[in-house]
């Protein structure tokens, strides 16, 4: 109890500095969410049956699918990566989709691909069926594996949110007199 009494006596002089201290942090937190998405992105290419792509470097890959909202123009399509080698990339469903909604665009993770020599590469969509008028607000996006970092900055939002909110309740009782 006593560290209760504590921060209610001194609530003002807390509260003041917790709220400055954790406002930024949260601003610095929703920041690192959309930077850590920009700078994962390697490159877009369009909607087409099948098209060269150049990795510059090795290593993992994720593919991931944009449109506008409730489009259907990816249902049932099947992707495939082959190798300068003319090999066929190992590739793995992703566990988490991770899915990114804006107002009119939104993007969902399908793949990954371990891309184990840099190079040109084919890009293949099986089951795309022609070309329609919509695919240019289409693509595929191929970035850099970023859940995890994502993943710790959100948990770092929700931290630094209750802390934020703690502090104006803390302050606000204090002035209230409660």
């Amino acid at each position: 109890m006593a560290f209760f009494s504590f921060l209610y006596r001194y609530g003002i002089w807390i509260s003041v500095p917790a709220f400055v201290l954790f406002g930024v942090l949260l601003v610095q937190c929703i920041a690192g969410v959309v930077r850590s998405g920009k700078q994962a992105r390697l490159f877009s290419v369009p909607l087409a049956g099948q098209q060269p792509i150049e990795f510059t470097q090795a290593g993992r890959v994720v593919l991931s699918m944009e449109g506008p909202l409730l489009s259907r123009r990816f249902a049932g399509l099947e992707y495939e990566l082959t190798g300068p080698d003319g090999v066929s990339v190992n590739s793995r469903r992703t566990i988490f989709r991770a899915r990114t909604t804006g107002f009119k665009k939104a993007r969902m993770e399908l793949r990954v691909y371990d891309i184990t020599t840099a190079g040109r590469h084919v890009f293949r969509i099986k089951g795309l069926e022609g070309e329609k008028p919509s695919d240019r607000e289409h693509a595929m996006v191929f970035s850099r594996p970023h859940f995890g970092q994502t993943v710790a900055y959100i948990i770092g939002i929700i931290l630094t949110s209750l802390f934020t909110i703690g502090s104006i309740v803390l302050f606000s009782l204090r002035i209230a007199g409660v």
